[in-house]
């Protein structure tokens, strides 16, 4: 559990006893975001420099939040973004203008792809289809290939660009998007219909 309250305070890493559920300080990493429970660890994007606003290093912090292991990151994945998105060993960064870039948990860089769609929330991933989906605010769906980051669909908005980054649900292959400002509205998108080709 992450306490965010205050963003110039220090972050907070808490335990919950599995007993009682209450909670036991166990850090304060450097500013940064927390991600995901893998094998034991909980991953934690670091912050570099205020002035950057990049992330630099990926903390494989241990269940009584001191770091196990640090892992350099490539520059230039800014935090001032949408939330990095962990599936597997890999990450997925988002940036306003509409790039996406793909970065292993070893740090290594596996690509990186202007989808030429700005705005782009956080993705959903097919593992059946090897397809990141993401979508904007105006229910504009991009579908990129996960080997390479090849942009398999780019979609056409739906409706008026609103304020809020839409929502992707994937239950097999039916994708749903819900999007819009002062209305929520909803599509479906049949997967299996994406072309590999491009």
């Amino acid at each position: 559990m992450e306490d965010r309250a205050d963003p110039d305070t220090p972050s907070r890493l808490y335990a919950l006893s599995p007993a009682t559920g209450a909670p036991r300080q166990i850090g304060t990493p450097d500013a940064g975001v927390s991600l995901a429970e893998r094998s034991g660890d909980l991953l934690h994007l670091e912050q570099g420099d205020h002035d950057s606003f990049d992330y630099t290093d990926l903390l494989f912090l241990s269940p009584d939040g001191r770091p196990a292991r640090r892992v350099k990151l490539p520059e230039g994945l800014s935090a001032q973004q949408t939330r990095p998105t962990l599936v597997g060993d890999t990450l997925y960064f988002v940036r306003q203008n509409g790039e996406v870039t793909a970065v292993t948990t070893a740090g290594k860089r596996l690509w990186s792809e202007a989808t030429g769609v700005e705005w782009l929330g956080s993705p959903v991933v097919s593992g059946r289809r090897n397809a990141l989906y993401l979508a904007t605010a105006a229910g504009r769906v991009v579908a990129l290939d996960r080997e390479d980051g090849r942009v398999l669909l780019r979609g056409k908005a739906r409706t008026d660009p609103g304020g809020v980054p839409a929502e992707l649900t994937l239950s097999g292959d039916a994708l749903t998007t819900v999007y819009g400002y002062d209305t929520v509205e909803a599509a479906g998108t049949d997967v299996s219909r994406v072309s590999r080709a491009g």
